[in-house]
């Protein structure tokens, strides 16, 4: 494949986004440790974000 097929550009999009959620949870998690809510719901609306983004993603790049 070559460095711009538009698949590739794709899937480090998708790739991307989910690092996004990784952090998210990480947040969240260090959030509910430290009592912090206004961080925790941060934490629960960026990774509320992220899911839109991915649910779009995927809804415009099926197959």
């Amino acid at each position: 494949m070559p460095d711009n097929d538009p698949k590739r550009a794709g899937k480090h999009d998708f790739w991307g986004w989910v690092l996004f959620v990784v952090s998210a949870l990480f947040f969240i998690a260090s959030s509910i440790r430290t009592g912090d809510v206004v961080a925790l719901l941060g934490g629960v609306f960026f990774l509320l974000a992220c899911a839109v983004f991915i649910a779009s993603y995927v809804g415009t790049h099926k197959g």
